[in-house]
């Protein structure tokens, strides 16, 4: 689960970026589309609960009740994470606009006393934007965590809608390490309860675990 966050510089995105195909842009006489694929290898790609606490039971000042507090605390291992993003735009006859990504991230994580563990991030993320402004954006995000190794296996998931809104538009961010290709992004919750600021119509279809205080990403 992905909020909105700062992506520290600790990753020279010139050293590691192995395929990064340039946008690729169609049109026809109603539409135009962009395509987009990006594909990084061994970078470090921070992790919403920074370390040193990362990924921990509350008992080791940590939000996920998941994780045995016996592991002590979860963080990513250094230069050990992959990212595939696919990302298209098609903006229609009437100025609206569908911008979908596609994201995978897989990577090793280690805990407070050297043991490793695997962890797969997916997350597709739908979003079409009215024409003219103010632009009304609605959101369909699936998502979904999974971490095993050392006998623990965590899985958490979410199926979300929600509706915000941009009073100067959108723009489409092609930048390696942003989380989303849509600027300004909000997420449907910034408590895991409530709807966010600015946020309208949120239905959460269908929830695995707790994404909010589980998912690093």
């Amino acid at each position: 689960m992905r909020t909105s966050r700062s992506i520290m510089g600790t990753v020279l995105a010139v050293s590691i970026m192995l395929l990064s195909l340039r946008p690729a842009t169609f049109a026809t006489d109603d539409t135009s589309r962009l395509e987009d694929t990006l594909r990084l290898e061994n970078v470090t790609f921070p992790w919403l609960f920074p370390p040193p606490v990362g990924l921990a039971h509350p008992a080791n000042g940590g939000t996920c009740q998941a994780i045995p507090a016996a592991v002590g605390s979860l963080n990513p291992v250094a230069n050990s994470s992959d990212r595939v993003r696919k990302v298209t735009e098609e903006v229609l006859a009437d100025g609206s606009q569908v911008i979908v990504q596609d994201d995978l991230n897989t990577g090793t994580a280690e805990d407070s006393h050297g043991a490793t563990y695997d962890f797969v991030y997916k997350n597709r993320a739908v979003f079409t934007v009215s024409p003219g402004l103010s632009a009304i954006i609605n959101v369909r995000m699936i998502d979904s965590f999974r971490l095993q190794g050392n006998g623990l296996h965590l899985k958490v998931a979410f199926d979300w809608r929600w509706t915000y809104t941009a009073p100067a538009g959108v723009e489409v961010t092609l930048e390696p390490f942003a989380d989303f290709p849509v600027l300004p992004f909000v997420f449907a919750t910034a408590d895991g309860v409530n709807p966010a600021s600015n946020v309208t119509n949120w239905q959460p279809l269908s929830t695995r675990g707790d994404p909010f205080n589980c998912d690093p990403l």
